[in-house]
């Protein structure tokens, strides 16, 4: 991976719009590895003048370094600019598109689409940040009436049969017409909260241990997949809609939240797809 100048390395980003970050040389064994880690560099593709390669391309995430192919990238060219990095894999095989397929991929390749987002986390303790999305505690004084949302509260929800190796919280809808009533009262407008419009939540946790997956969809009373597994196939069962999951974890040791995004007919797969994502920042990471 060959090492540019400061002001090289501007004058690329600002004349190509690329976000490859400038660094010092790595040491000869960091070298070492960034090489072992390039994919096959005679994968490359022009698309209207420009040349999609499997090229290493460095991301910085917070004080990390990783080495990404290009094609893992959203746009099949490097890490956008303002921080985080955001990468596509396909399903099954959490591989990345082949490069310069971005702008012509097709629709049962968009259905196999797991997106992928992932930030460092310096200001709220990393262990911390799953109880947080799944309660209103960070935006709502304590003892405020949202502190009994029945929606947007995993204590103020049910657990259910565990299914996929996933615990699902249910809403409890005895609780929503109290809510109702308390939330209209106290601000004078009606409440539009109900539970067909509201997420299915899934939770993986040991016992008595903190949060390690949460996962959102799309609710199963709302719409069905939208789509049928055939193999390795996704196959669209014309309904005109797709459901989809949102699923957050965390690498504690590098202090990373990570958020993937995909179509609810592969939820059966989240443990795998989770532990393809963190053998992939493993895979890649410099330093």
């Amino acid at each position: 991976m060959s090492v540019l100048s400061p002001i090289r390395c501007i004058a690329l980003a600002l004349a190509a719009a690329l976000n490859t970050a400038c660094a010092q040389g790595p040491s000869s064994d960091k070298a070492e590895k960034e090489a072992a880690m390039t994919e096959n560099s005679a994968e490359s593709r022009t698309v209207d003048g420009y040349t999609y390669t499997t090229h290493p391309v460095e991301a910085r995430i917070g004080p990390h370094r990783f080495a990404f192919p290009a094609n893992y990238y959203d746009d099949q060219i490097g890490p956008a600019v303002g921080g985080g990095v955001g990468l596509t894999f396909l399903w099954p095989s959490m591989e990345a598109a082949q490069p310069g397929s971005r702008t012509d991929r097709s629709m049962e390749d968009q259905y196999r689409s797991v997106v992928v987002s992932i930030d460092h986390v310096d200001k709220t303790p990393i262990g911390e940040l799953l109880e947080r999305l799944t309660t209103t505690d960070p935006t709502t004084a304590e003892g405020s009436l949202s502190t009994r949302d029945p929606l947007r509260r995993l204590d103020q929800r049910v657990a259910g049969e565990p299914t996929m190796g996933l615990t699902p919280y249910l809403i409890d809808e005895a609780k929503i017409p109290a809510f109702a009533a308390a939330f209209e009262q106290e601000t004078g407008l009606p409440y539009k909260g109900d539970s067909l419009n509201s997420d299915d939540w899934y939770i993986s946790q040991a016992a008595g241990g903190p949060i390690e997956t949460f996962i959102k969809c799309d609710s199963r009373k709302r719409m069905a997949d939208g789509l049928t597994i055939e193999g390795n196939r996704l196959v669209s069962q014309q309904t005109g809609r797709v459901a989809a999951c949102t699923h957050y974890f965390v690498d504690v040791p590098d202090s990373l939240a990570i958020r993937m995004n995909y179509s609810r007919a592969v939820l059966a797969d989240w443990k795998r797809m989770e532990s393809d994502l963190r053998a992939a920042l493993a895979r890649y990471k410099v330093s």
